[in-house]
């Protein structure tokens, strides 16, 4: 019924980084070229009925080009942003400092007036790193609070996608009258989204742990890679006049009611994009 794929954001200017909340542009090439591929794509096969976004403008401007040349609808949501991580966010990884110590350590002025924050050390990364779910980092989101944040998105996504793949399907439905009906493609709808949010979708439909450091470290979301969800009701064509009568009366369809399948995780899109960070 329908298909929503999740494709990363390209690279990113400005040196390695934790990227979350920070408004990064991406690198123009390579968005040129993902912008490009999506419009190829578009052009010959109708492969997208409409483009939700991030509203970082690593996601964004993609994300509002395609819309606008593929004349596609466009939604943006504050919710799919990445994770926000805090004093660390946005840091070159050149810049923290490597002596020993824990989040109770000395303060130095920045560059602001009356700022001060505390000094970043590797030590409190690599401590974040090894027990994700258990370590907040200074300003930070906490992990439990970034899984809730997406998992909450991605369920209104959904009950709003169906139900309006729902209704168009009645539409075609009636337009066609009672007789014998020809098989509709699926709607296939593009997010544009970054790695730690995809990462969340997924063990969150996988039913994975996503509190363990592993999932965030050993599962690579490429940049400009695609993962596909593949949405249905547990309904077979011959019931759909009955389903649809009942959906009539309710502004959305129960998010429990339908089965979420994983078929393409991390595909790559764009091979001529290196793997450089």
């Amino acid at each position: 019924m329908l298909e929503i794929d999740l494709i990363r954001h390209v690279k990113v200017l400005g040196k390695p980084a934790l990227y979350g909340s920070t408004n990064v542009a991406p690198i123009a090439a390579e968005n040129a070229r993902l912008l490009g591929r999506l419009l190829a794509q578009q052009k010959t096969s109708n492969a997208y009925q409409g483009v939700i976004s991030s509203p970082l403008i690593r996601c964004q401007n993609l994300a509002r080009e395609f819309s606008q040349l593929g004349q596609l609808s466009l939604e943006i949501s504050p919710e799919l942003q990445e994770m926000n991580f805090g004093s660390f966010d946005g840091v070159p990884f050149d810049d923290l400092l490597f002596e020993e110590s824990v989040f109770e350590g000395s303060v130095v002025e920045t560059e602001q007036e009356g700022v001060e924050k505390t000094q970043l050390h590797w030590s409190q990364l690599e401590g974040f790193f090894q027990a994700p779910a258990n370590i907040v980092l200074p300003q930070a989101e906490a992990l439990p609070d970034f899984h809730l944040r997406v998992k909450l998105a991605w369920k209104k996504l959904i009950e709003q996608q169906v139900s309006i793949a729902t209704k168009q399907k009645e539409a075609l439905i009636l337009a066609q009258g009672q007789g014998k009906k020809e098989s509709q493609k699926n709607k296939r709808i593009l997010v544009i989204v970054h790695g730690g949010v995809i990462r969340m979708i997924l063990a969150h439909i996988l039913q994975l742990d996503w509190q363990q450091a592993s999932w965030h470290q050993k599962l690579q979301i490429g940049h400009g890679s695609i993962s596909r969800i593949l949405i249905s009701q547990p309904y077979q064509d011959k019931q759909l006049d009955q389903a649809v009568k009942q959906t009539q009366t309710k502004d959305q369809v129960q998010y429990q009611q339908l089965t979420q399948q994983v078929t393409t995780i991390a595909m790559p899109f764009l091979e001529e994009i290196s793997d450089e960070h």
